[in-house]
């Protein structure tokens, strides 16, 4: 089931949060009759004339000749269509969530996922957006088999590896420590016909993760690509494929067996489209390739839809440059162009992903009881799913959030507020394992696979004495591979900490000898300065202006600090640490 707000948030962000409020404030929900309005409802019946009352955030009466509440906000709907807002089943938010949320509503989008997010800032994220003028985010945990699409950046923080029962078990209960909404496996590793290709996930690890997040109401959705990746989801219980299956016309089989097994399809077409700013910069071979793709993803959505699969609304926005908000509309245009029924369509992106989402008691419809989140749109777009663009006006949670393509109301800044840097960072004598800012050390390793290999642990040299942080690297054969350790200074470096108080950082390092990079990343980039260690512990202190970055350092929204080294293939080295602090 759907779940926000889970996970109590450290104390200094409430302080934050709590200022935030305190200077904003947050719009609440009123009694609202809608008089006289065409009603799609996204149940298959067909469009109605009605009256909408809208109590307490949700549709309390429904039909024709009510009587307006006292005090009721009255918005005439004579000539307007209501229908429920749109769910996007696979977003990627890789801009200020601000700017995203904006971005999202105007287009009448009031659920989305978030791909893009490791558990540990689930919490925070969840916090900030309850002051954000928002659609309702579902976090999805992101799990992929070694050396598989999705498992190529950043570490196990981000992306968890399963190849095994036994591993799809362990994963689950790890995850139960931060609730998230639903599960992607990163199931296929075509790459699309590039000779670069990653590895598929394993029937029997993926009937297992389904298992688990069964038991534990986790919906679990997969980058699918091909058709045997498609009867492998369908096999493995899988609710929802979230990508087109474009290597090949679909098999007899699949269809069949997407059906028997209510394997939902939300075929992502937007991103696939082979637009002008994309050929732009493609080669001949490229532009050929990606139009015989979109020829396979057109003929089998067809034969999906033919067989009676269940559609959904899935974007993959924030990658390849696939805009937010546009691209769920235009996604319904794609849809329609490939014959889906213009009615279909809508369904598919409301009711449909709100099935995916495991949400379909709560909202997807427009019927009592549900959640009043809806849009009021000129225009029939049941006939003609375009006129979706024509939007009057955006309501979550039964409160108006656009109105004339405006935002109501002041959105929240780009950024969360800071939190004030304290001076220890980390001196790994914690008995849960986390750093003094009460954060989850993560892997700094290389991009692409194959992918340098740390090992990290806290321990003390005898007992009784003070512990420091024991890394292990071994270095890829790759061109300029590099592995290290990262503090995040909150929990998933999402909240900017202010460290302006402070004029350095500093630790104590013994290492083998050679040249290491220390970083410091914040949201105004990445800057770092290299130190050589000849062996040895020492103290070694690092002004903030000797470090170099394309931009100048904002020590104002610092995210994490980091230790790493690089080298050469198969070279392998050690450091240790301890009192990694900010120094006055």
């Amino acid at each position: 089931m759907f779940s926000f707000n889970k996970i109590p948030i450290v104390q200094r962000v409430i302080t934050a949060i709590a200022l935030y409020v305190a200077l904003f404030g947050s719009a609440e929900a009123e009694t609202i009759f809608i008089n006289d309005v065409t009603v799609f409802d996204s149940t298959g019946s067909a469009p109605y004339q009605a009256d909408v009352i809208v109590e307490d955030g949700r549709f309390s009466h429904i039909g024709p000749d009510l009587l307006v509440p006292e005090g009721a906000m009255v918005v005439e709907g004579d000539g307007a269509s209501l229908l429920p807002g749109l769910i996007d089943v696979h977003v990627h938010w890789t801009a200020s969530r601000a700017q995203v949320s904006t971005a999202l509503l105007k287009h009448g989008i009031t659920t989305v996922t978030d791909f893009h997010s490791s558990p540990d800032s689930y919490a925070a994220k969840r916090q900030w957006h309850q002051q954000l003028i928002s659609p309702h985010v579902a976090y999805a945990a992101r799990i992929a088999p070694p050396g598989g699409h999705g498992a190529d950046w950043a570490d196990e923080r981000m992306t968890r590896l399963v190849a095994s029962p036994e591993e799809a078990r362990a994963v689950m209960t790890y995850l139960d420590n931060y609730q998230p909404d639903l599960i992607k496996v990163f199931a296929d590793g075509w790459r699309y016909g590039n000779d670069k290709e990653d590895n598929d996930i394993s029937l029997h690890a993926l009937k297992e993760i389904t298992l688990q997040a069964n038991k534990r109401g986790w919906p679990v959705v997969t980058h699918t690509v091909t058709v045997d990746g498609g009867k492998r989801a369908a096999l493995g219980g899988v609710t929802a494929v979230v990508h087109a299956i474009q290597n090949e016309p679909a098999s007899d089989e699949l269809p069949g067996l997407m059906v028997e097994h209510n394997l939902y399809y939300a075929p992502t077409l937007a991103v696939y489209e082979m637009r002008p700013d994309k050929i732009a910069r493609y080669s001949e071979a490229q532009i050929a390739a990606g139009k015989a793709r979109q020829t396979y993803s057109e003929q089998n959505l067809k034969t999906f839809m033919a067989a009676g699969v269940h559609l959904a609304l899935g974007t993959d926005s924030g990658i390849g440059n696939t805009p937010f908000g546009e691209s769920s509309v235009h996604e319904l245009e794609l849809m329609t162009d490939f014959g889906v029924p213009d009615k279909d369509a809508i369904i598919a992106g409301t009711r449909g992903s709100a099935s995916v989402l495991g949400v379909s008691d709560d909202r997807g419809t427009i019927e009592v009881g549900k959640r009043a989140d809806f849009v009021l749109v000129n225009g029939k777009p049941w006939e003609q799913v375009s006129d979706y663009r024509n939007i009057d006006s955006v309501y979550v949670d039964g409160k108006l959030v656009v109105k004339e393509g405006e935002l109501v109301g002041i959105q929240g800044p780009d950024l969360p507020p800071a939190i004030p840097a304290t001076a220890l960072i980390d001196d790994f004598e914690r008995s849960d394992d986390k750093t003094q800012y009460g954060t989850l050390r993560k892997q700094d390793i290389d991009f692409s696979f194959p992918r340098s290999h740390v090992l990290m642990q806290s321990k003390a040299e005898k007992p009784g004495e003070n512990k420091i942080l024991d890394v292990s690297i071994e270095l890829e054969n790759k061109p300029k591979p590099k592995a290290g350790v990262i503090f995040p200074l909150s929990e998933g470096s999402f909240y900017p900490v202010d460290a302006t108080a402070f004029k350095g950082v500093a630790f104590d390092i013994n290492a083998k000898p050679g040249t290491y990079i220390v970083a410091l990343n914040s949201y105004g980039g990445k800057s770092s300065v290299t130190i050589d260690v000849p062996g040895g512990w020492q103290t070694r202190v690092l002004p903030f202006d000797s470090f170099r970055g394309d931009a100048q350092l904002d020590t104002g929204k610092l995210t994490s600090v980091s230790i790493s080294v690089q080298g050469q293939g198969e070279e392998t080295y050690w450091i240790e640490l301890d009192n990694v602090k900010f120094t006055r």
